[in-house]
């Protein structure tokens, strides 16, 4: 029989396992589109799209700055309830220079507050949505 002191440490890695599950979910998708595609691609792009729209509450997360097919993207993780995956935006080359976001300076992993994008026109790219605006950074 467990005692209560093993137990808890049962409980504890049990918790530590389920947080850090989340961080890894683009391994583990269960969703089959999102989970059959690179996130690069149109597809993926449409499904986590409509995914997001679906859920009444998201989370974004700082990934990275990309060039995919010849434009910018800023690439986060988006977590809704029960999905999760990368959203590709687009930045305007206006916005380039003024996002305070450097990949530089550590930002990997930050939380976007008041994340805002809009769709725009579909060109070459893989996605059609723009970012706007943020609020601010949590580090």
């Amino acid at each position: 029989m467990l005692s209560k002191t093993n137990l808890l440490w049962v409980v504890i890695v049990v918790l530590l396992a389920s947080c850090a599950q989340k961080k890894e979910c683009h391994n583990t998708q269960r969703n089959p589109i999102l989970a059959s595609n690179i996130y690069s691609s149109k597809a993926y792009q449409a499904e986590l799209y409509r995914l997001i729209k679906e859920s009444p509450d998201v989370d974004y997360y700082y990934e990275m700055r990309e060039e995919i097919f010849g434009e910018v993207y800023l690439v986060v993780s988006a977590y809704g309830e029960a999905f999760c995956g990368k959203l590709c935006l687009v930045i305007s080359e206006e916005d380039a220079s003024r996002i305070t976001i450097d990949p530089s300076r550590g930002y990997q992993g930050a939380q976007l507050i008041g994340l805002k994008y809009k769709k725009g026109e579909a060109t070459y790219g893989l996605s059609n949505l723009v970012y706007d605006s943020m609020e601010y950074l949590v580090d």
